[in-house]
């Protein structure tokens, strides 16, 4: 057994806690249930319970209140593909993807030594929990030493994540680029170190790039490790129209980009694709079938100028979708921006010409449940995280309305849920970011920062 997985507390000897607060608990794409005096029951990091706050303060008569009354409960972001190698790189604009990538990305990730690691993950971890990211999907670069230093510092923060290190094993710079049997090697070490640790908090995600970079070996071998395991894998699928065309060059009995991972077995429930932006019906449905997660990255599919992701027919057909920043293919890891980018780029294909308009827009609160418990179910971690339910991991995040940058103040407006839930994704940010927690341990701010508390 991996010694960092440690032993579960005994709930039953553990006192409740309650938090008293307005909760958004996203159910299901668009339907979100709002609790104005409502709470949170905590045990031992656990949800024990949640509800009106009248309600959950009687079944729970000797608890201890954390009185939030004027604040917003959420369940913690979801983040469903980040890059964490490419970070001091973000916000670099005016290229494509196979363009990007060489100028940018790939000296980035030469430069991701483990004495580097060591600066940029605690700095990388530190980010995303002050934007009220709680579980993240991070790729590492090649080197197997930095992805372990990477975990080190995701154990340290207390984020819950998937992390590998990535697999490239041709068509890649020299300084980048592994023989088949060290990627293999140094990836299965990796696994066997930390997948599971902590009690699942963190996961190994087998991370073979994308078709381009990897031999139909290497991602042989790579779905194998990760089925024998029980481990993730990610990559990334159809995102660039000459990136497309590429992997049809380089697999030309293959039917389709997809069909290039199905034949290596890649395709599995615990499988994470990434962008997805160009798929036929075929595809979408060969996805669908392996229940494979789906990570919609508008951010950087438009910084890419990669093309927009037709997400109304993916949900529809089906998939399990979520969001991703994409650093540094997105500019920022603020979940908020993401969300807005998600609701922007449905409308801008809704609204294109020849388009059939507003069927396939989506509202606020099918994308705030991609941000929470749609990215849960794409990771597999449905039953963990994502939203408030009995029995799940408390992971959410403490909100101050006030600090939407809004005149609100001034000119006082309704408080329907519909409202608080629309100024949430269209005018939230890391300001209104108080306080964030994974298994009910406040991650940010970090001991020795400062930060509102109450109570």
């Amino acid at each position: 057994m991996n010694e960092r997985r440690g032993k579960p507390s005994s709930s039953a000897r553990e006192s409740i806690s309650i938090v008293r607060a307005s909760l958004l608990n996203p159910i299901a794409p668009g339907r979100i249930e709002f609790l104005k005096d409502g709470a949170l029951a905590i045990r031992g990091g656990t949800i024990a319970g949640v509800g009106e706050y009248r309600r959950i303060v009687r079944a729970h008569p000797r608890a201890k209140t954390v009185d939030l009354s004027d604040r917003l409960l959420i369940p913690g972001f979801v983040d469903t593909h980040v890059h964490l190698p490419q970070y001091p790189v973000a916000g670099l604009h005016g290229k494509e993807l196979l363009d990007w990538l060489n100028s940018f990305i790939y000296p980035a990730e030469r430069n991701f030594t483990p004495a580097v690691a060591a600066r940029l993950a605690p700095v990388f971890f530190a980010r995303l929990l002050s934007c009220g990211v709680t579980t993240a999907a991070v790729y590492c670069s090649v080197q197997k030493e930095s992805t372990r230093v990477a975990f080190r510092a995701a154990e340290r923060s207390g984020i819950r994540a998937m992390i590998g290190k990535a697999m490239m094993d041709r068509n890649v710079p020299a300084f980048l680029r592994e023989t088949t049997e060290r990627s293999l090697r140094d990836s299965e070490e990796l696994c066997r170190e930390w997948n599971d640790a902590d009690r699942g908090r963190l996961m190994y995600a087998f991370t073979p790039r994308y078709a381009a970079s990897c031999s139909a070996e290497l991602m042989r071998e790579a779905a194998r490790m990760a089925r024998a395991s029980g481990a993730h894998l990610q990559t990334h699928l159809a995102e660039n129209r000459a990136e497309v065309e590429w992997v049809r060059k380089l697999f030309p009995k293959a039917g389709s980009y997809t069909q290039v991972y199905e034949n290596a077995g890649m395709l599995t429930q615990k499988t994470v694709l990434a962008h997805c932006i160009y798929l036929g019906a075929r595809e979408r449905a060969l996805i669908a079938r392996n229940s494979c997660g789906v990570a919609h990255c508008p951010t950087s599919n438009l910084f890419l100028q990669s093309g927009m992701m037709p997400l109304r027919e993916m949900l529809d057909s089906g998939l399990r979708i979520g969001l991703g920043s994409d650093v540094a293919g997105g500019p920022t890891l603020d979940p908020f921006a993401t969300m807005r980018a998600a609701v922007y780029v449905a409308t801008a294909r809704a609204l294109a010409p020849g388009s059939r308009a507003r069927a396939r827009m989506i509202d606020v609160g099918t994308a705030f449940f991609l941000a929470t418990l749609g990215g849960a179910t794409a990771l597999g971690l449905e039953r963990v995280t994502g939203n408030f339910a009995p029995g799940k991991d408390a992971d959410f995040v403490v909100i101050n309305p006030a600090m939407f940058d809004s005149g609100r103040e001034a000119y006082p407006v309704g408080d329907r849920p519909d409202m608080i839930l629309s100024r949430l994704v269209f005018l939230g940010s890391e300001r209104a970011v108080e306080q964030t927690y994974v298994r009910g341990r406040r991650c940010y701010p970090a001991l020795g920062q400062r930060g509102y508390r109450r109570g």
